[in-house]
């Protein structure tokens, strides 16, 4: 049976916790008295059985094990050999009255860290002392070489998973390492690459530019096909490999930068031509009006009558000229709804991440409860991706680039700006970067076309241009607030429709037709799902959704609907199969075709059971309204004569 003892001593108190293994009781309190000479604090269990000591074991952290050799039920190796088997470190000094020299030899190969006569208990003191400072020390190595281990576990993860690639270089120019990502950028396996020539795969005289930040460069796959990379250099003194290599393939950002461009051109172009189409077109219907009477005012037969028809038919093909120029430049007239300013940033949340770069944070701040306004989406969306691509320019070396949207009910300044009236509502789409800022010379000129201070090629000076043609063209205006040094912020600032307010991402159409009843929406693509299901919510219904047949037949098993929006292509239960399982389940309820493919592409069977009840994706909302209503309209009128 084990008990504990404290003994406290006077001066500077130090506790140590010990785990006595003896049998003798008054040789225990020896042991005591011998540990606390050097003013501890001592905290001692004793106990004189394998149970007892296996049991002890767990219940303290113990600094030292003090053990008898030899007991009636036990001995020091049975209890070294059960300390050795829990795994902890606890030093382990043996005390006995008798123990021959090959005992001790034995019990020190078997893993004790000293022995100790009791008739010499003074060595006790100085020995603990000295064995726990040991303990201390593998201790620390242990965490240290523990943390090694996490350390380079870490980095082979941060190698093998990081998305740029990562390699070595040897003071002689040999490659050393190369991460996954590196080999995959460059199409080679790391076996082939290591101790070749660095320059094999980087570009010449790539270790002169240690420090200089990321440079952008050309390299070759091992297929020979060409990269645009982003290198960076940094040295590691004193060590071996050397040099560290960052590598990013920048090669679709570079693509999707140069399609950003020429879709600028185009709207440029689109802009040109949309201007010159409307006078020319006058002009030459004044022509060929003038052709056409002068030539019916010609008695038949005259000379001057063919020459008039061709006047025509080279009018005509003038005509078909502009026709092809507007239709080149995608120059069409604003196809304005109502939309909400979140539903245009969600959309193009995703190219804009591509294109601006990971060097930039991007962040994204909605206002929930941001009120509609009127607008072309595709325009929109065109001026918040040339304002993002503006702020990235102005910050090479990478910062912060925040789009917000927010209500605003506008000022009296405000209101003379707009050529509207104070208390007006507005909607305001910012963009927010970091970068150099502009000056104030600069900033009277940026929105005029082709004015840039970017370098040649870098930019058509259209930019800005288009993005304040097309606010104004929405009545709304655009706002510049920057500070050299500091950064930019434009704001676009629009009127609001007055129309409910919508959460994010919502940016539907107010509901121009009202309905009632319970419709199931069976899609399985859930944000399609979900934004069918806020359409009809909006519209008055109740709507429930199932994202397969399997789903939907479950929901129809609980109660009746009064219509049922069917996506045609379904995973697992055929969308055939669903429409049969409705029937079989709720006989005569109404079913609405939905689908992304053509109507003539989806199974015959189907589109000659649903009898023409189709509607093509992607809808409005008021063409969803419709097509549900055309449906639910006449059964109504028959319910209500019934």
């Amino acid at each position: 049976m084990g008990e504990q003892r404290t003994l406290r001593t006077t001066g500077a108190l130090e506790v140590l916790r010990v785990l006595l293994v003896e049998d003798d009781e008054a040789d225990a309190a020896l042991i005591v008295h011998a540990l606390s000479a050097d003013s501890r604090l001592i905290r001692a269990e004793r106990v004189d059985t394998p149970e007892g000591f296996f049991a002890a074991l767990p219940t303290a952290p113990w600094d030292v094990i003090v053990c008898d050799h030899r007991m009636p039920r036990f001995s020091a190796l049975d209890a070294l050999r059960v300390l050795q088997a829990t795994g902890r470190d606890i030093p382990f000094l043996i005390v006995s009255g008798a123990i021959s020299e090959n005992d001790a030899v034995a019990a020190m190969k078997a893993g004790a860290h000293d022995y100790l006569m009791k008739d010499n208990l003074a060595r006790l003191g100085p020995a603990v002392e000295r064995e726990c400072g040991e303990a201390v020390q593998r201790a620390g190595r242990r965490r240290a070489d523990a943390a090694l281990r996490r350390s380079e576990a870490e980095l082979r993860a941060v190698m093998a998973h990081v998305p740029d690639g990562l390699l070595t270089v040897t003071q002689a120019g040999a490659l050393a390492s190369m991460n996954p990502a590196a080999a995959h950028i460059f199409g080679v396996r790391p076996e082939e690459a290591l101790g070749r020539r660095a320059e094999d795969f980087l570009p010449p005289g790539f270790a002169s530019s240690v420090g200089q930040g990321p440079l952008e460069c050309e390299a070759r796959r091992a297929d020979g096909s060409l990269l645009q990379l982003e290198v960076a250099v940094a040295a590691v003194p004193d060590t071996e490999p050397s040099l560290v290599v960052t590598v990013r393939d920048v090669t679709e950002r570079r693509r999707l930068e140069a399609e950003v461009q020429r879709t600028q051109k185009m709207d440029t172009v689109g802009m040109l031509a949309g201007g010159v189409a409307h006078d020319f077109n006058n002009v030459l219907t004044g022509i060929q009006s003038a052709a056409a009477m002068a030539r019916l005012e010609l008695p038949r037969g005259h000379a001057a009558e063919g020459d008039l028809a061709e006047i025509e038919r080279q009018c005509q093909r003038a005509a078909a000229l502009v026709r092809q120029l507007l239709a080149f430049a995608r120059k069409q007239p604003l196809a304005r709804r109502t939309l909400n300013l979140n539903e245009v940033v969600l959309d193009v949340e995703s190219l804009l991440k591509r294109v601006i770069g990971e060097n930039v944070r991007f962040a994204v701040e909605l206002q929930p409860d941001v009120w509609n306004v009127s607008g072309d989406s595709a325009q929109l969306e065109q001026v918040l991706m040339n304002l993002c691509i503006n702020a990235r320019d102005a910050m090479p070396q990478g910062g912060r680039l925040s789009v917000r949207t927010s209500n605003l009910v506008s000022s009296s300044e405000l209101a003379s700006r707009a050529h509207s009236v104070p208390g007006k509502r507005y909607v305001v789409l910012s963009v927010e970067d970091s970068g150099t800022g502009i000056n104030p010379r600069t900033l009277e000129r940026i929105f005029e076309p082709f004015f840039t201070t970017k370098a040649p090629g870098r930019g058509t000076g259209l930019g800005l241009a288009v993005v304040h043609g097309i606010v104004r063209q929405h009545d709304g205006v655009i706002e510049v607030d920057s500070i050299p040094g500091t950064g930019s912020t434009f704001s676009v600032v629009l009127p609001a429709v007055e129309a409910d307010t919508v959460s994010a991402p919502a940016g539907t159409l107010a509901a121009a037709r009202s309905g009632s009843g319970t419709l199931l929406v069976v899609e399985d693509d859930a944000s399609v799902r979900q934004g069918m299901v806020r359409m009809l919510e909006r519209s008055g219904y109740r709507a429930l959704a199932a994202a397969d047949g399997e789903a939907a037949l479950a929901v129809l098993e609980q109660g009746t609907v009064d219509l049922v929006l069917l996506d045609a292509v379904l995973p697992g239960l055929s969308a055939l199969d669903t429409y049969r399982g409705v029937l079989s389940l709720r006989p005569g309820t109404p079913v609405l075709l939905v689908s992304g493919y053509s109507e003539a592409m989806l199974d015959a069977t189907l589109r000659r059971e649903l009898a023409g009840r189709f509607l093509q994706k992607p809808f409005t909302l008021e063409g969803l309204q419709e097509s549900v209503h055309a449906i639910l309209a006449p059964a109504g009128a028959r319910a209500g004569a019934g």
